[in-house]
């Protein structure tokens, strides 16, 4: 059996080298020089992206990003109308009047203005606490919309990851199918020796290519969150193998508290609520409107004139307006309590999980890793000199993959753990 040296070589992309179609009559493959050309030009011309230039391409170019934004431009702009003053009202009226062939007129220009005093501050007040609560809502789907693309970013480099390993063990398996076909037509190998090698070499193509399968299906995800409509699939970077920082409750409950962008919507909501109940209350108070004007009659006479006319709060004192916005004071409050212990919660709960993965990963990543890099190498070679079975060159394949892939995976959940954990946080999530 040829003996390869495969770990620590540098694989191509995941489309770049399509595995040949396995059978069992016949263990030679086919080999598309077209096919494998048109994958090679595609790797070559497909963008790789790091998480701080995805979260970038993020914010530049998602709809639900943009759409929240908007949102939250128009309450801004309503609080920006709410301090308007109401416009004057100037008036012209011309009075003919007679009786039999006398002829008399009186002509009248007036302007008229409502003086807003019983609860404009309020409303004002009011108003800009509502622009602030929809920009903080904004920010917090950002902080969520960060999350999922974050965890995209993560399947996707993982995807990569996982189909290089499966690479590097299947790449093991064409070599030996096609060294024991060569021993067999020299009278040197059984047939079944032969049929369980090809055997194992179409279990590991069919893992292959779901592996392939996956990384197409992570790289379309991650380009349909960061990228613009009409890119087809991006691909991620790997991972950094050095663990994320340690970071303790208390320092993680402290950032919650501070950040959390939840808590400043229902500051702001709260406040809001505050300044609208007391805009209703003043509204029980009626504007006056003045009016001022000059008056001129047919018979030379002439003058002007002043008036002051104030709505009289006898049926409608607006008591109803102002018992349901201090119901919705009381309702905004709760929910600012609910969410502040919601987010208590979730940081106890995002940081143990974090406090975990870490945990196993420094206990089990070495311990994983530890002779698993020449296991594949020591095996293959032990085979050749006819020092080990094919099943325990069989098995050490298995153990190589399982060892392999299992770090993968515990990698994979101590980032995406510890992102999680900065989004509870109300932190910017990045590579540290």
């Amino acid at each position: 059996m040829a003996v390869v040296g495969l770990l620590g070589t540098t694989a191509p992309p995941a489309d770049a080298q399509p595995g040949p179609h396995v059978s069992s009559g016949n263990t030679s493959s086919p080999n598309p020089t077209s096919t494998r050309a048109q994958f090679v030009q595609a790797a070559d011309s497909l963008r790789t992206v790091g998480l701080r230039e995805a979260l970038r391409l993020f914010r530049e170019n998602n709809l639900s990003l943009s759409r929240a934004q908007s949102e939250a431009q128009a309450l801004r702009g309503e609080a920006r109308q709410a301090r308007a003053y109401p416009n004057p009202t100037l008036q012209a009226t011309h009075e003919p009047l007679w009786r039999g062939s006398e002829r008399q007129s009186e002509t009248y220009l007036n302007v008229s203005q409502q003086i807003e005093w019983s609860g404009r501050s309020a409303q004002i007040r009011a108003a800009r606490e509502r622009a602030t609560a929809a920009r903080a809502r904004a920010a917090a789907d950002s902080a969520r919309l960060v999350l999922q693309v974050t965890e995209a970013y993560v399947e996707a480099a993982t995807a990569e990851t996982r189909l290089r390993r499966l690479r590097q063990v299947t790449d093991v398996f064409r070599q030996a199918d096609s060294s024991m076909t060569k021993r067999r037509s020299e009278g040197d190998a059984s047939g079944y020796a032969a049929r369980r090698i090809r055997l194992e070499r179409a279990r590991y193509e069919q893992r292959l290519a779901a592996a392939r399968l996956e990384v197409r299906n992570a790289r379309e995800q991650l380009a349909l969150l960061v990228l613009p409509g009409g890119t087809p699939s991006v691909a991620a970077k790997t991972l950094p193998s050095k663990r994320p920082p340690a970071i303790s409750v208390q320092e993680a409950l402290q950032a919650a508290l501070q950040q959390r962008p939840e808590l400043r919507r229902w500051q702001s909501a709260v406040e809001a609520q505050k300044a609208a109940r007391r805009a209703a209350r003043r509204e029980a108070w009626p504007d006056p409107s003045v009016t001022a004007g000059y008056k001129r009659q047919s018979d030379g006479f002439k003058g002007a004139f002043l008036g002051v006319g104030i709505p009289l709060p006898l049926f409608d004192r607006n008591r109803g307006a102002a018992e349901a916005e201090a119901e919705r004071l009381d309702a905004a409050r709760t929910q600012q309590s609910l969410a502040r212990r919601e987010i208590r919660n979730e940081v106890r709960q995002a940081h143990a999980a974090y406090t975990s993965a870490r945990r196993q990963s420094q206990l089990l990543s070495d311990e994983l890793l530890r002779g698993s890099g020449d296991l594949l190498r020591i095996a293959q070679t032990s085979y050749d000199e006819g020092e080990m079975s094919l099943v325990e060159l069989l098995d050490a394949a298995d153990a190589y993959r399982d060892a392999r892939l299992r770090s993968v995976d515990l990698r994979v959940d101590l980032w995406t753990r510890y992102f999680s954990l900065l989004r509870a946080m109300g932190q910017p999530i990045n590579l540290p």
